[in-house]
């Protein structure tokens, strides 16, 4: 396991309420937009991958679970003239639809300086209960074993940031870190990372009230 030593720290995860929590789930990039790109690992196809291993988690803990991409396509028309622009549009459309408790967008980060490790929440700023879910998640990693101590932060990223209810953004890791990068290609850790995120998301739903503004 790469010295992860965190096996422990791992206990059970609190149980949801019993009424229905729907939960979206946003793999970022796709199609035409691959995301980051370090030494041959794609940040979208691990996006994908993860977002598939937390639905199941999140799903084994009674939640109801939507995706906004269920392949390596992006969901813009393919002759639109801003792909980047059409596909946003579209995920926005799709959430409004589907109208969630909460939107889980997963990404990967990349950085020159390749000693920078760690995940980090970020929420919508505008939504109301969108820093309780991030600051949840955040503690969870923090308090995990793994080597992150980080803050939440507010982040103006399109998708997020004009969420019709609660929404939060995670960077699940440094692609350009060695260690990281080797470890967001194991199934067992990206598991490890649907584990924390899961906690998280149900710590926070037992502590507030979800406030639905879609």
């Amino acid at each position: 396991m790469l010295g992860l030593g965190i096996g422990a720290k791992l206990g059970a995860a609190p149980v949801i309420a019993p009424e229905e929590f729907h939960v979206v789930l946003d793999a970022g990039h796709g199609g035409h937009d691959g995301g980051a790109s370090v030494d041959g690992v794609n940040e979208a196809e691990l996006n994908l991958q993860i977002v598939n291993v937390l639905a199941q988690t999140l799903r084994q803990r009674g939640c109801t679970v939507s995706l906004t991409r269920v392949d390596a396509n992006s969901l813009n028309f393919p002759l639109a003239p801003n792909k980047k622009v059409d596909d946003m549009n579209k995920r926005r459309e799709k959430i409004r639809q589907l109208n969630p408790d909460l939107v889980i967008s997963i990404h990967l980060n990349a950085y020159p300086d390749r000693t920078v490790q760690g995940l980090q929440c970020f929420y919508a700023n505008e939504t109301p209960g969108s820093k309780d879910y991030a600051t949840a998640i955040q503690e969870q990693f923090n308090a995990s074993g793994l080597p992150i101590d980080k803050q939440v932060k507010p982040t103006d990223f399109n998708l997020v940031e004009h969420s019709p209810c609660p929404a939060v953004l995670i960077e699940c890791g440094f692609l350009t870190n060695p260690r990281e990068h080797q470890l967001l290609q194991l199934p067992t850790y990206q598991q490890i990372l649907a584990y924390h995120i899961t906690a998280g998301v149900l710590t926070a739903r037992h502590k507030t009230q979800t406030v639905r503004i879609c």
